[in-house]
C-alpha cells in the first residue's frame, strides 16, 4: 500500500510519522532529498530560484525516488509527494497547469493521501517552538494560502479518489487515532 501524508509545515507530519514507526514497519521517503542541495539553500534564504526553476526541481525530486517507491513493499509511507509541489509552489505556475504537468509525468498514483489540516496560524507557532523557521514556515498569510490549495486537491480528489482529511489542531494522541484509523481503512 502506497499512502503519502501532506499538510502545510507545523501540522504534525513528521511528529505522527515517527509515532507511527513505534507500532508499525514501513517503507519512509521523504520529500524534499537531500539530492538537490539547491532546495535545502532556496528554502533556508540562501539562494533565490525562480518559480518554475523551482516547481520543476520538486518534481525532480520526486521523479528520482519513483523507482525506490515502485520497489517497496508492504506499506510505503511518503512525506510530501506532488501535492505538496502543486500546493507550495504558487506562483510561476497555474494551479491547473500544474496539477496537468504532474498527470502528464505520470507519478505513480497513491492508494491513499492523508492530509493533516491545520490553520496557518497555529502551524507557524508551532515551527517556531520547534526551530528557526525557513522561508515557508515563517509566513503564515502564504502557508494560508498552501493550505487552501491542499484543501482543494482533497476536495477534488486528485490523482487517486481515497483522500481523508485530518483535523490536526487537536492533541497528539487524537490525531495519532485518527491516522492509525485512516492507514487501516481501505
Amino acid at each position: 500500500m502506497f499512502v503519502v501524508v501532506e499538510g502545510i509545515d507545523g501540522s504534525g507530519k513528521d511528529t505522527q510519522i515517527d509515532l507511527l514507526r513505534k507500532e508499525m514497519e514501513f517503507a519512509y521517503f521523504k520529500h524534499p532529498t537531500k539530492t538537490f542541495p539547491t532546495m535545502r539553500d532556496y528554502l533556508d534564504g540562501k539562494l533565490l530560484l525562480e518559480p518554475k526553476a523551482l516547481f520543476l526541481l520538486f518534481l525532480s525530486d520526486i521523479s528520482n525516488t519513483q523507482r525506490s517507491i515502485a520497489n517497496s513493499s508492504g506499506i510505503t509511507i511518503v512525506d510530501r509527494y506532488v501535492f505538496s509541489t502543486i500546493a507550495y509552489e504558487l506562483e510561476g505556475i497555474s494551479y491547473y497547469g500544474a496539477k496537468s504537468i504532474v498527470e502528464t509525468v505520470g507519478y505513480f498514483v497513491p492508494d491513499k493521501v492523508i492530509l493533516f489540516d491545520i490553520p496557518a496560524s497555529m502551524a507557524t507557532e508551532r515551527k517556531k517552538s520547534q526551530k528557526s523557521p525557513d522561508r515557508y514556515e515563517s509566513n503564515p498569510g502564504y502557508l494560508g494560502r498552501v493550505r487552501e490549495r491542499f484543501l482543494q486537491l482533497a476536495e477534488e480528489k486528485f490523482l487517486t479518489p481515497n483522500w481523508t482529511i485530518i483535523d490536526a489542531k487537536r492533541s497528539v494522541e487524537e490525531v495519532h487515532r485518527d491516522f492509525v484509523r485512516a492507514l487501516k481503512s481501505r
